[in-house]
């Protein structure tokens, strides 16, 4: 380490020790929950925040498009990733659709028109029937569809999902978990987009702690 880098590691670990109690904007157990047993990040190396949700919850919809614009906003060490978390079996065909739109590659666009299509145009669209005919609009036959929705790949990551979603101790969806050790879930009477401050206050705190050899 230079004599320049130790310099700044102790204005870094001064002022973090600094920092009073009441400072912090967020409260654990009140905003956030420190996971018992923290899971592994998916690109290690890299702080990560990984987006939990259902294509038919009200609330994911809602908090769709505030978080892909914070997303544009996130530094390059910092990793996020989506899962569709099928926590009942209502749940598992949008997981499977998540799937098989990655599969295509077009998973933004096919994300994105199957929201509109449950949230804004109150479609139909939730079991293996109804998600083949709704592929067929981009360019995927029904027969295409089913062959994806039932491959060994897909079943694979929907379980992996599963997994995940009962690991993180997930109760409901849209949850929000930074550096697989920490859940920040939506609010009663709040908005979905409240969330985002609460991540980014945990990523910062992440990234000081781990400059000052603080984390928790």
């Amino acid at each position: 380490m230079t004599f320049v880098s130790r310099i700044l590691m102790a204005l870094v670990t001064a002022l973090a020790l600094q920092l009073p109690a009441h400072a912090s904007p967020f409260k654990e157990g009140v905003d956030y929950e420190l996971l018992p047993q923290p899971g592994k990040v998916e690109v290690p190396g890299k702080q990560e925040v990984r987006e939990f949700f259902w294509y038919g919850c009200p609330h994911c919809f809602q908090l769709e498009e505030p978080l892909n614009a914070w997303r544009k906003t996130l530094p390059a060490d910092v990793h996020f990733v989506r899962t569709p978390a099928p926590m009942n079996n209502h749940w598992v065909p949008h997981a499977h659709a998540y799937y098989v739109a990655e599969s295509l590659g077009k998973l933004d666009e096919i994300s994105d028109k199957l929201f509109q299509a449950l949230h804004v145009k109150k479609e139909k669209v939730f079991n293996q029937e109804e998600l083949a005919i709704f592929f067929t609009q981009f360019g995927v036959t029904e027969q295409d569809f089913n062959k994806r929705y039932n491959s060994f790949s897909v079943r694979t990551k929907v379980r992996q999902a599963e997994a995940l979603s009962k690991n993180y101790r997930l109760r409901g969806v849209p949850a929000l978990v930074v550096n697989a050790k920490y859940l920040v879930k939506a609010q009663q009477g709040k908005a979905p987009d409240a969330m985002l401050p609460v991540v980014q206050y945990l990523l910062d705190k992440e990234r000081v702690g781990a400059a000052t050899g603080l984390a928790q």
